[in-house]
């Protein structure tokens, strides 16, 4: 199936918004989102957690249901994304922001015991290991508390890797047209990396320790901490 290109980044962001909230969005179900993050992310006993680039929330509520003891917060560029978020979890704007995560985070510093990264725009591009995307990785550590956890998780296919799908296979309206900042150089469509690629800008950003790293079912799954 092939999708609609965006001549700017407001046309995609307000396809995207239209997606999340009007339109089917990923449809991940609840019992897909429990079953990937109990066999995949070590979920906190309790505390603070962020669904980075949060979307419509379907991962915050599999957190929620399989700990409701926890604290849950989410961010996204995309309205839509973010209002549909907070219905699906009953909660407000103090909660679930609309913001660029590529910029500085609205959280104090050591605010997080665990940060969920599924997939940031910021990964879809080619050369994540650029100065000011370092950066950007390093200043998201800043928000984890001194035990905190961030889970970085992304999809390649390794048949693609070193390659951009078009952008017109991209399902995420966002992904469907360029956009170039001090950080992000996206050509559109989606880098598939490799291990060296996708790694590479946590091993140097500064404050950044790198614990695990697997690749199990086409996704990459990087765990670090702030140090």
């Amino acid at each position: 199936m092939k999708y609609e290109i965006y001549g700017s980044t407001q046309e995609a962001l307000s396809a995207t918004d239209e997606f999340y909230e009007n339109k089917e969005g990923f449809e991940y179900t609840e019992d897909l989102v429990n079953k990937w993050l109990s066999q995949y992310v070590r979920i906190p006993k309790s505390g603070r957690v962020l669904d980075l680039c949060c979307g419509d929330g379907i991962w915050s509520k599999g957190f929620r249901n399989l700990n409701s003891k926890l604290d849950l917060y989410g961010i996204d560029i995309s309205e839509g994304g973010v209002n549909k978020a907070r219905k699906l979890l009953n909660t407000g704007a103090d909660k679930f922001v609309i913001g660029d995560a590529e910029k500085n985070l609205p959280f104090n510093d050591g605010f997080f015991q665990m940060i969920f990264a599924r997939g940031p725009g910021l990964y879809n591009q080619h050369d994540m290991d650029r100065l000011a995307a370092i950066e950007i990785i390093s200043s998201w550590h800043k928000k984890l508390a001194p035990d905190g956890l961030m889970y970085s998780i992304f999809a390649s296919t390794p048949s693609k890797v070193g390659t951009y799908t078009s952008m017109d296979d991209a399902k995420l309206p966002y992904n469907r047209c360029p956009r170039k900042t001090e950080a992000v150089d996206f050509l559109g469509g989606k880098y598939h990396h490799d291990i060296k690629s996708f790694t590479a800008p946590f091993w140097k950003a500064g404050g950044v320790k790198v614990l695990e790293y697997s690749f199990v079912k086409n996704m990459h799954i990087l765990i670090t901490k702030h140090v």
